[in-house]
This record gives C-alpha cells, structure tokens and sequence, in this order.
C-alpha cells in the first residue's frame, strides 16, 4: 500500500485556499481556467466539528446507518453534522448536504436545486462551472475517498465513515450492484487504489479522527489499524462518540 518511509504530503484546509488554476485540452487547444474559492453552501453557525461521509458499501444501507443518519436531521447548530455523499446518491430521496460526482453519467441525474452541493473533478467541472464546484487540488481519489478529503479539508476533527466496507475476500460488494455504470457484483475487484488512497488522506489529515462504522465484522487493512487517528467502531460506539 505505502512504504514506511513515505512521507505524507502537508494538510491543505478550506480556510486557506485562494482557488487553483486548472489545465485541460479542449477540440486540440490546452486552456486554463482560474477557479476562485467557493462560498459556503451550507453556513455553519457553532457547527459540529464531525461529519459523516456516505460510502456505497452495504453497511450503507443498513437499518443502523439509516437511522444515524435520521437522527442526525433532526439536530440543530452544534449537534448537527454535514453528510457528504457519492455519485449515485445523487438520485436517492434521501437528501445529503454535498455531493461527490465522479462519472458523467450521474450529472443527467443532478436536479437543479442540488448543482449548488456538487463537486466534480477538474475534466468533468470545465463543462459545469457556471454552478457546481471543483474538487479542490486532488482529483484522484475515487469518490468515497474525495469525500472523506473534503470534510478533512472543511475543517472537520472527527469523520465517521459509513458505507465504507471494501471486500478484502475479492468480490466487488455496493448496494448499486448490478445498475449502470456499477458492475453486476459477480466481478473480482481490486481494492488496492481505495485503501491506499484514504490511507493517504488519514496519514495527511493526522489531527483529524477517523471512525468507520463496520458491522459485517471484516476487518480493516492493516495500515489503516496502525494509524492512530483510525478506529473501527460499533453502532453503539459510533452513537456515543458521535453524539447522535
């Protein structure tokens, strides 16, 4: 996954960035764009310092994440935590605060009243920077680890991860399986790039808290478990340190 002399890069927050400028190709010409930061969509007024990340691994969909998530509408101020989600919840009824779009056959799904939440990678965002937003410096994460970045980025001390199962016995496991663009489940895939990747982000963003919600019993990868901003954690446990 990493050697143990890999040295993390340094953590980038919100509160210092001044926009980017990003380069791409368009019908043969090269073209740069200067992207400002954005405003807040959501403004947090004494906002709590967590934030839960939606994954589409099947604990994703288990009664116990559904009503974590629940219960966290109905808090207020403090007690509530911004939910970041990925690709084809942009399509659930289920209503998050942003949104992690990864593949353009999502963005048909967009209703207009969410274009506001959406972060696209910079090849996608070119087409759709008049009201979606780029996903800051890093766009190559797949997009539960974007989202899991960007609440490091926010400024949120505590992330709980749920939905973030992986399947280290070879098989591919979403609760999509089997709807385009997802594959039909019977696939071997490789986890490798996703472990290493939000390994990566919990090495960089060492002052953050990270707690995955784990509830089939399959154990982490052991680079994650030596890291000690990184717990698996029960439903119980996730109820009291998360103040759901």
């Amino acid at each position: 996954m990493s050697s143990p002399f890999f040295k993390p890069p340094a953590p980038v927050y919100r509160k210092d960035y001044i926009g980017e400028t990003i380069h791409s190709n368009r019908n043969g010409e090269s073209i740069d764009i200067f992207v400002p930061p954005r405003p807040d969509v959501f403004t947090k007024v004494g906002g709590s310092d967590a934030a839960i990340i939606v994954g589409n691994g099947p604990t994703a969909a288990s009664k116990e994440v559904q009503n974590l998530l629940r219960v966290n509408t109905t808090k207020i101020a403090e007690s509530y935590k911004l939910t970041y989600a990925c690709n084809r919840a942009i399509s659930e009824p289920q209503l998050f605060d942003y949104y992690v779009i990864k593949h353009r056959a999502f963005l048909a799904r967009v209703p207009y009243d969410k274009r506001s939440q959406v972060y696209l990678p910079f090849d996608i965002f070119i087409d759709y920077q008049a009201d979606m937003n780029l996903i800051p410096y890093k766009n190559y994460y797949d997009a539960g680890t974007t989202a899991a970045y960007i609440a490091a980025f926010d400024g949120h001390k505590r992330i709980f991860l749920l939905g973030f199962d992986g399947d280290l016995g070879g098989g591919y496991r979403t609760i999509y399986d089997g709807q385009f663009p997802y594959d039909d489940g019977n696939q071997v895939a490789d986890f490798s790039k996703w472990m290493s990747g939000l390994y990566e982000v919990m090495l960089t963003y060492s002052d953050v808290q990270f707690y995955r919600l784990q509830l089939d019993g399959q154990t982490a990868p052991e680079e994650w478990k030596r890291l000690p901003n990184f717990k698996d954690v029960t439903f119980r446990e996730a109820v009291l340190l998360g103040d759901f």
